[in-house]
């Protein structure tokens, strides 16, 4: 609106016009606050790029950024959504036949890949995962900014340019630069705190009850997990301006009842993902092997404050700008700020910080129990309430007395912690630079300065804003430098992998038979979904606890307590799970094929096949020729005739060993076993950390078992000679280990492959396989027990020739179908994941709920 189009002085506006003043003023604040969300999220979208191209960090620079987890797991799972995306997987959003050797999916799917932006890896290239990961994670942060700028309008209104530098702040805050960033789908947790929060402003205002409810079930979906931190601490802040607010106990209590029915509602409507996720998570392989404590100093703590410490030992990341760290550190001074509402905001942020380094409350943040791995997970919302007090101080425009004060308490906060590890030289830099040029500039703003001199003096501001998180993320790419830890790997999909991707896709021969990438072509812990294939290597936190000890009971190696499976890597097991195809590496970057003659994935045991065969009861070679239905092994008595025993008994049964360092031997333990004569001789150890190699042959092999987290697969070491005699040597580089008295069985070539063919000949004659199904013709008139090459993982159900559907059994850890005595032609399962159909009755019930809240509110209208 121009000068022009006001009326002369004095002379009052008609009803018409000042409607239509108030509404060019009210599209004015409107544009303004849609620009400044804008800015915010530009600005720290290009900080944080910005910071990582300085250090030459992937996309920018040949350091890696898809390291640990971020390579093993979420590259991974983003390709295999660009699978899904364009019709490439082999499964669908249910069920992955791809990994594991079948496995669920929807938990995996709302765990990893829920985040909304996920689907940009659609849009580019398969080979461009990584990419498109970093681009989840960076545009989480642009929502997160934008929203946060807005959200900080809802607790007090004020300039938005000084909100959009705040949630800048909070955007590329500690948490979202050491951990978020590296894991896509937690970075949604930085946008679910304001639009939780917007939300919630809308039950103290009483309005948009079914949008509010409908964002609570986004953030849910997107992560329940980093959702679940964020509800609590949007209803801890909630009660914060609820007790302040200035009005009666029964409008407060109007309030937390919409408060509760919208977030109510919003769990309903989530609840697909919660259940299926919850269930998931309580089927799981259990492992406490890496929980670290949440014990955390106070100084220690007040150090994670200083933007760009990096913590050598675990600690929470809280920090979120020089801006809002100093307008925090200013509210104590802040006397235009109401004492009790200082009370508050600052209590909230000393109680909250407080929960994070008690085990109860910490529990409580993290779901129920300590996780796994980095153990401040919640940081991020102890950001957000920073920004929010940060707003609260700012948006009354702090005096340069309580602005010193501030400037005061920094300093000592510095002088306080300067020397502790986590504040490397470039955060301490980074602080005392940035917190001088930041405390002159709003010095300079707080004195009422003419409007030019002010948007200079805001544009300074934002510059330094921009430049101090820039170098924020570039220490913190200088203190996480994976090229500290030792030599890095290069991007995910390497030669070696789009060679392995190639030959799978050119030798795809499912679902009669699987094509399995092998133990040798590694480059992810999740390589199935990376390259193709349907083979063994999984790497999730819902392997079933069912899988996991299925696979490890036949002989499969496993790392991560059981919740990492490795690509089986002998004959028998790759038979017991059909598969046809296997890759092995060719120099270092290609890859050759062999074709191996498995039997189809849906085979028939004859009744009574189930049997030991001689091995001894409870060993791995009872379970496999039980589940082949036929005696392939020989499983002799080992002698030891070399090196002395140990001298301090080992527990378990066995041979105990001592600890060898060199060649000699000494340092050798020998044994030897008799087979038939030219029998190929395997070794299974599990629990085994050694060095092992054949004698006669100079042929080694390592067993790399660290119990419980990693799991030794089966080895093969050579042949018995003519004589039939195999020996062999051990040497292992601790006490107190053991080699199991059955740890050596002879496999009879002539005998298995007999067992094949029969197995082969025998079995499906056709097999087809859909997203979540498999569907097999059986010869006529089969009998027995139908067992398909997956293991018996809950939700799934079978029926043979049409007839109702039955849970399957366990046929020695695979999935059985019995087929009973009357002859059967076809059996058909399906696999539906556990909680999926309550959780879509509960979404069910609360889309009805939201239906008959929107009709209500219709009807009243009319009547009115």
């Amino acid at each position: 609106m121009t000068a022009t189009s006001l009326p002369p002085a004095g002379k009052p506006l008609s009803t018409g016009r000042r409607r239509e003043v108030e509404a060019q003023v009210g599209g004015v604040k409107r544009n303004i606050a849609f620009l400044s969300a804008l800015v915010a999220a530009l600005i720290s979208m290009g900080a944080y790029s910005a910071g990582l191209a300085a250090r030459g960090v992937y996309p920018f620079g040949e350091i890696p950024r898809a390291t640990n987890d971020l390579r093993h797991q979420y590259v991974p799972f983003h390709t295999h959504l660009w699978d899904l995306l364009h019709g490439n997987a082999q499964g669908d959003l249910l069920f992955n036949w791809q990994s594991g050797y079948g496995v669920g999916f929807l938990g995996d799917f709302f765990t990893y890949l829920g985040n909304p932006f996920s689907l940009l890896a659609g849009l580019l290239p398969r080979e461009h995962a990584e990419l498109s990961v970093y681009l989840v994670s960076l545009c989480s942060i642009g929502l997160a900014a934008a929203l946060m700028t807005v959200y900080l309008g809802r607790l007090r209104p004020g300039s938005p340019w000084l909100r959009c530098l705040i949630a800048v702040g909070y955007a590329v805050c500690g948490w979202g630069v050491t951990e978020g960033t590296i894991v896509p789908m937690w970075t949604w947790g930085l946008v679910a705190i304001p639009m939780l929060g917007i939300a919630a402003d809308w039950c103290l205002t009483g309005r948009r009850w079914v949008l509010g409810s409908l964002l609570f079930a986004l953030c849910w979906y997107a992560n329940f997990y980093t959702a679940a931190m964020a509800t609590m601490a949007t209803a801890l802040v909630f009660l914060v301006r609820l007790l302040l607010a200035d009005t009666d106990w029964r409008t407060r209590g109007r309030a937390l009842w919409r408060a509760a029915t919208m977030t109510g509602t919003g769990l309903l409507l989530a609840a697909p993902a919660i259940l299926v996720c919850a269930l998931a998570n309580k089927r799981a392989q259990p492992t406490e092997l890496y929980v670290v404590s949440v014990k955390t100093d106070p100084l220690t703590f007040l150090s994670m404050l200083i933007p760009g410490t990096h913590p050598l030992t675990p600690a929470p990341n809280v920090y979120a700008g020089v801006l809002v760290l100093l307008l925090v550190l200013t509210l104590p001074f802040q006397s235009k700020v109401h004492v009790r509402e200082r009370l508050a905001w600052l209590s909230l942020i000393v109680l909250t910080g407080l929960s994070f380094v008690l085990v109860p409350t910490a529990k409580l943040w993290q779901g129920g129990a300590l996780p796994h791995g980095a153990p401040f997970r919640e940081s991020f919302v102890f950001s957000g309430m920073l920004a929010m007090a940060a707003w609260i101080c700012l948006a009354h425009m702090p005096r340069p007395r309580a602005l010193l004060g501030g400037a005061g308490l920094l300093a000592l906060l510095v002088a306080a912690t300067y020397d502790y590890p986590a504040v490397n030289r470039h955060a301490l830099k980074g602080v005392l630079i940035g917190g001088a040029v930041t405390a002159v500039l709003l010095l300079f703003y707080a004195r009422g300065l003419r409007r030019p001199l002010r948007i200079g003096v805001m544009l300074l501001l934002a510059f330094s804003v921009f430049a101090g998180t820039t170098y924020t993320v570039y220490g913190n790419a200088v203190a996480n430098d994976p090229r500290r830890r030792g030599p890095s790997r290069p991007q995910t999909m390497t030669e070696l992998g789009r060679s392995a991707q190639e030959a799978l896709d050119a030798h795809r021969n499912w679902p009669a038979t699987r094509a399995d990438a092998g133990p040798g072509i590694f480059v992810t812990n999740n390589d199935a979904m990376l390259v193709g294939g349907q083979g063994g290597s999984y790497y999730s936190s819902y392997v079933s606890v069912e899988t996991a000890t299925a696979l490890r009971g036949l002989g499969l190696g496993q790392g991560m307590g059981g919740r990492h499976l490795w690509p089986a890597n002998d004959p028998v097991l790759r038979a017991l799970l059909g598969v046809g195809t296997v890759l092995e590496p060719a120099g270092a970057d290609d890859v050759t094929v062999r074709t191996l003659p498995a039997p189809p994935l849906v085979t028939l045991r004859a009744t009574g096949s189930d049997q030991a065969y001689g091995a001894p009861e409870g060993s791995i070679w009872a379970r496999r020729q039980a589940a082949l239905g036929a005696k392939v092994y020989t499983v002799p008595p080992l002698t030891r005739v070399g090196a002395p025993a140990a001298s301090v008994p080992a527990p378990g049964k066995g041979f105990p060993l001592t600890k060898g360092t060199g060649e000699g031997p000494e340092s050798w333990a020998t044994f030897t076993g008799k087979c038939t004569p030219g029998a190929r001789a395997f070794v299974y150890a599990p629990d085994l950390n050694a060095t092992a190699r054949a004698e006669g042959t100079g042929r080694r092999d390592s067993f790399s078992a660290r119990p419980p987290a990693v799991s030794a697969p089966i080895k093969e070491l050579g042949k018995a000679g003519a004589d039939g005699r195999f020996t062999f040597s051990v040497r292992t580089p601790k006490d107190g280990q053991v080699l199991p008295p059955d740890a050596l069985g002879c496999l009879d070539q002539a005998a298995f492959d007999a067992a094949v063919t029969g197995l082969k000949s025998g079995g499906a004659t056709e097999v087809t396989a859909g997203g979540h199904s498999v569907e097999a013709r059986l010869p006529k008139g089969s009998t027995g027990t139908a067992v398909l090459a997956t293991t018996a993982s809950p939700g799934w159900t079978c029926s043979v020739d049409g007839g109702p559907a039955r849970a399957p059994i366990s046929y020695h850890g695979l999935l059985g179908i019995p087929l009973g005595s009357g002859g059967a032609d076809r059996v058909s399962c399906s696999y539906t994941p556990e909680g999926l159909r309550p959780g879509l009755g509960a979404a069910a019930a609360g889309l009805l709920l939201i239906v008959g809240v929107m009709g209500g509110a219709r009807w009243r209208s009319r009547r009115r």
